[in-house]
């Protein structure tokens, strides 16, 4: 019998103060699926650190311009009209 399962982490950011939003707040989701029988090794810590860290080198914002939000955030602000 397999025993793994399959899970999607799933965040969702807001970012402030990037020249590509042009002045505008950009919402980003960033998931990551997993394969496996135990979540102990997976760090929730440590991967929402390096997607903070990835955001704010990719779209040049200091880190704490990156925040971790609701998934209903992220949707409210990225609902097509």
């Amino acid at each position: 019998m397999n025993k793994k399962i399959h899970v999607t982490v799933s965040l969702f950011f807001k970012i402030t103060g990037s020249e590509m939003g042009g002045g505008e707040d950009l919402y980003c989701e960033s998931k990551v699926n997993l394969n496996t029988e135990d979540l102990s090794g997976f760090n929730l810590q440590e991967y929402a650190k390096s997607q903070i860290d990835g955001f704010a080198e990719l779209l040049k914002v200091p880190e704490e311009n990156v925040q971790i939000v609701s998934r209903q955030e992220y949707e409210e602000n990225t609902e097509e009209d």
